[in-house]
């Protein structure tokens, strides 16, 4: 499979006055309902399930993730059954995600925050959750995070056609953290992380765990979590407005958990002089506009 995303160039009066050069590469424009990180990490754990020659595709996540609704998508264009694992309440499926991802084939088993836990840490144990056969499915885990999921984030960089001295990404289970880490290795350049998650440091020791080798901690400039906003999923009035006045300047929309907030924190950043001038930033957007859904008594321009 071919991707390519297309690197668009932000003009604000912000980044003029800092003389910072941003650009973001539209990973949301790759497909509209895979479009994202989240295709790069399917392609080739779902090449490696058609080479074990499986007909199906198992994975988890939470009732609005970006994952399950990318991995249905996908697995129906591909042909492949697919089922997946839910961390909450079967009324859930009420919400637009789950209908969405049901229209395209999707079975759901919804399965307690204990068990859905004990998933995380034993993969294994998804089969016996799902009543699923190992035989017949393959594992993909939450938020698709694996060495293949590396592989495929690392590409993008190769598609990047412009200088630069720093790459940003938002950051959740760290697979794109890890492919991107992976993809600038042998180039002059840093990265920036952006965790979604209150105290998220915990995911450069995964990340170091799955690149092994490949990991380089000095090409890691910044890890931070100050701009989580609440924690995982939440959001506050401050990071509406912001994204409602960057869609005003720019026309680009960035989803509520995890692109949002990367920005909001890269522009603070830009603001207060952490790059010098002449700085090319890349930022990435991952994708997953379609969060707003579960926030539905926020208003934003479509």
């Amino acid at each position: 499979m071919l991707l390519h995303s297309n690197l668009e160039r932000i003009q604000l009066p912000l980044l003029e006055a800092a003389d910072v050069q941003l650009y973001l590469k539209r990973e949301d424009l790759i497909h509209p309902l895979y479009g994202g990180n989240k295709i790069r990490k399917l392609k080739y754990n779902v090449m490696q399930c058609v080479k074990e020659r499986k007909s199906g595709l198992l994975t988890c996540g939470g009732a609005y993730s970006n994952h399950i609704l990318a991995t249905a998508a996908y697995a129906k264009e591909q042909g492949l059954k697919i089922k997946a694992l839910i961390r909450g309440e079967e009324l859930l499926i009420e919400n637009p995600t789950l209908k969405d991802a049901a229209a395209l084939g999707m079975e759901f088993v919804f399965v307690s925050r204990e068990v859905y836990r004990s998933i995380r840490e034993n993969p294994k144990l998804a089969f016996e959750a799902s009543d699923s056969s190992s035989k017949e499915f393959y594992f993909v885990p939450e938020g698709g995070t694996n060495a293949f999921a590396v592989e495929g984030v690392a590409e993008l960089v190769q598609e990047i056609d412009v200088p630069f001295d720093y790459i940003t990404t938002p950051c959740g289970t760290g697979g794109t953290f890890g492919g991107l880490m992976k993809g600038i290795k042998d180039l002059d350049c840093k990265l920036l992380v952006f965790s979604a998650l209150k105290n998220g440091d915990y995911i450069i020791d995964e990340v170091a765990a799955l690149l092994k080798e490949d990991f380089d901690r000095s090409k890691l400039a910044l890890f931070t979590s100050d701009y989580v906003f609440g924690g995982y999923g939440k959001v506050k009035p401050e990071l509406v407005d912001f994204v409602k006045d960057f869609e005003q300047q720019t026309g680009i929309l960035l989803d509520p958990v995890y692109n949002g907030k990367m920005m909001f924190g890269l522009l603070d950043k830009i603001a207060n002089g952490y790059f010098k001038k002449g700085s090319v930033i890349v930022a990435l957007h991952t994708g997953g506009v379609q969060a707003w859904r579960g926030f539905g008594s926020i208003e934003l321009k479509t």
